[in-house]
């Protein structure tokens, strides 16, 4: 095979493959966002933390938001919190401090911001909703 057989075959590949992820991309994005459609939507990414951490702790003492700026995109929120409770209601402890260190993903959607789990991917999401100009 000479050269040329050789770059054309490697450039088919390669456009197959970039096709194959911006495709599965935009399916993966658009069916996560029909997914949070029907999830709790809050005003800014802070109020959705606050809310999580009172639905997630009990004997809450203190919450200090430490980190909640944007990720690569505007429309992501990385909220970190220092939480001060008597215990967490999965009764893991708080590794040896006095208080718990949650950090959770929001993203924004039409109406406000909503929570997304680290396991769904929400830079994935993210990505196929700025790229391909997708609402949520």
């Amino acid at each position: 095979m000479n050269h040329r057989r050789k770059f054309l075959l490697i450039a088919v590949i390669v456009i197959l493959a970039v096709g194959v992820v911006l495709t599965t991309t935009w399916i993966y994005s658009a069916g996560q966002l029909r997914a949070l459609e029907s999830k709790v939507v809050y005003v800014t990414p802070e109020d959705g933390m606050r809310e999580l951490i009172a639905s997630c702790y009990s004997g809450v003492d203190k919450v200090e938001i430490v980190h909640a700026d944007k990720e690569i995109f505007d429309d992501l929120r990385f909220v970190e919190a220092h939480v001060w409770a008597a215990s967490r209601s999965d009764e893991k402890g708080f590794s040896g401090r006095d208080y718990d260190n949650p950090g959770w993903f929001f993203l924004r959607v039409q109406n406000g911001w909503v929570f997304v789990p680290e396991s769904k991917f929400p830079e994935i999401i993210v990505f196929g909703k700025w790229f391909f100009g997708l609402s949520g």
